[in-house]
């Protein structure tokens, strides 16, 4: 196995913003253990709209330490579009994504050790997670019960954001250019071999972890549906049975007056309450109805938007050629 981690390039990619403090002790750690364990690899530190020194000093430190690269992009994107952008940027033939804050680098030899046995996905579980109360927990628990439920992607609630990935897997998760992203669902869309890591994460800012907020709820519920076409069936499912429901009440409301006018010789007695309730729900299920496929018409109107998920303000890099000048990966 020695053999084959000297043969093959490795790329860590991590997304950085507004860390300037913690840079250098970072970087130093993580380039120490890849110079310790691999013969070729490249650090990718990808910037997403800082608004700190963090690009100031990343500069300064690619001017001493080589195979470090510096992806500064345009502005500050959502996270999931970080992530697509960063694995875009790296050429290994193995990449490690990285969360800066969580993940120890440490971790990187286990994780490519488990791609080189022939895993092309390895996920790093969070073995100590940890939640703020119990309210919290149940709405993770409740998303991801939701989240099966409706895409079929049985994904671990404790499952961090640290990933290893051989390069045909790269390659399949940036051909996929959803603007809707969300890299846990892709692991499974891609369908290749995948194992999950036990690992115990680390804060290196010191930082409590951020409430759930009404953003993360949307953006829940926006890769829920850019994912599955479940809800939509069950629309039309729910459309259906309403309409089989305004057929029966027709037909009782008719052999009721029939009955009532013709058999008994009496006046039918307006009932009001049923009316309006059945009314009430007959049109509370035609709006969820359009509520739900107003959200999907969204969604194509997002995809077929055309122009790139992200663009690039400037890069800067040291040396990245392998040591190895007769293995070179070009992509």
């Amino acid at each position: 196995m020695q053999n084959r981690i000297e043969n093959n390039l490795i790329s860590v990619v991590t997304v950085i913003q507004n860390n300037a403090d913690l840079l250098e002790p970072y970087i130093k750690e993580t380039i120490e253990v890849l110079d310790k364990t691999f013969t070729n690899y490249e650090l990718i530190l990808l910037d997403n709209g800082s608004t700190d020194d963090s690009v100031c000093k990343v500069k300064e430190i690619v001017s001493n330490i080589s195979n470090i690269r510096l992806v500064i992009l345009s502005r500050q994107y959502h996270k999931e579009t970080a992530l697509a952008a960063a694995l875009e940027q790296s050429i290994g033939d193995y990449v490690v994504l990285m969360d800066f804050n969580s993940t120890p680098p440490s971790l990187i030899p286990e994780l490519i050790k488990k791609n080189i046995e022939g895993y092309d996905v390895v996920v790093a579980e969070n073995c100590g997670k940890k939640y703020k109360n119990f309210i919290e927990k149940m709405v993770y628990k409740v998303f991801f019960l939701v989240s099966y439920f409706f895409t079929g992607y049985d994904i671990n609630p404790n499952s961090g954001d640290c990933f290893a990935f051989s390069r045909q897997c790269v390659n399949s998760i940036t051909n996929i250019k959803y603007k809707a992203r969300y890299l846990k669902y892709m692991i499974y869309e891609i369908g290749y071999r995948h194992c999950e890591l036990q690992y115990t994460p680390i804060n290196r800012s010191g930082s409590k972890k951020g409430k759930v907020s009404l953003q993360s709820f949307a953006f829940g519920i926006e890769i829920i549906v850019a994912n599955s076409n479940r809800l939509i069936r069950i629309c039309a499912l729910m459309g259906l049975f309403a309409s089989v429901l305004n057929i029966l009440y027709i037909v009782y409301a008719v052999g009721y007056y029939a009955v009532f006018k013709f058999l008994l010789g009496k006046e039918t007695v307006a009932g009001w309450t049923a009316t309006n309730v059945v009314n009430s729900v007959m049109f509370f299920i035609l709006f969820l109805i359009l509520a739900l496929i107003s959200e999907y018409l969204t969604r194509i109107l997002n995809e077929t938007k055309k122009g790139d998920l992200y663009f690039i303000k400037e890069e800067h890099s040291s040396c990245v050629f392998p040591k190895d000048t007769n293995k070179k990966n070009v992509v």
